[in-house]
């Protein structure tokens, strides 16, 4: 298995990695009529969101999606045509959308990855990084923003081993854990 790639955030000039969702609302190219494939192991999905903040309110900024092939007319996205890139399989790049979203829910981004805690098997922990942040999104609108770097510190002390695999009869649940994005850090 390989890491996957992850979706992103821009928020005030940065760029961070999407480690934790919970919460609806977030557009997806099957909103679109369109069916990602993968295009390898590090993403199964077969697409990558980037998002971005703006005047406090969550917008779609790319979404690159890979599909086997195209049935019909590409859908133009809040007026975006996409970029179209032909290889084994298609790659579609809508830039610059500009898509408000309606998401409410919360959102762990996170930067400055811990290059030791690496682990080569679905999304990387929010433990592994030294900047997380928690969004709070209320139909696409930023509610609050917590700073839980400390939190994740605190945590990495008393268990460094979150993302590695434990040799146990619960391997499997491991393994989902790793792929979903859902996270329950208490306060």
């Amino acid at each position: 298995m390989t890491g996957q790639v992850p979706d992103k955030l821009i928020c005030k000039k940065s760029l961070y990695s999407i480690v934790g969702l919970k919460g609806e609302g977030l557009p997806s190219p099957f909103d679109f009529g369109l069916e990602p494939v993968s295009p390898n192991t590090a993403n199964w999905r077969g697409f990558i969101m980037t998002y971005i903040v703006v005047e406090k309110h969550l917008n779609v900024h790319e979404m690159k999606v890979t599909v086997k092939n195209i049935k019909g007319n590409l859908p133009i996205i809040n007026e975006v045509k996409p970029k179209l890139e032909k290889e084994r399989l298609i790659r579609l790049t809508y830039s610059s959308l500009k898509l408000k979203t309606q998401f409410t829910g919360r959102m762990l981004i996170a930067k400055d990855f811990i290059d030791s805690m690496y682990v080569h098997m679905g999304f990387q922990s929010p433990l592994s990084f030294e900047t997380v942040i928690e969004l709070e999104f209320g139909g696409g609108n930023l509610l609050s923003v917590r700073d839980l770097s400390e939190k994740m510190r605190d945590y990495r002390k008393r268990d460094i081993s979150d993302g590695k695999i434990r040799r146990t009869r619960d391997h499997l649940s491991w393994i989902a854990r790793t792929f979903s994005l859902d996270y329950d850090f208490r306060y």
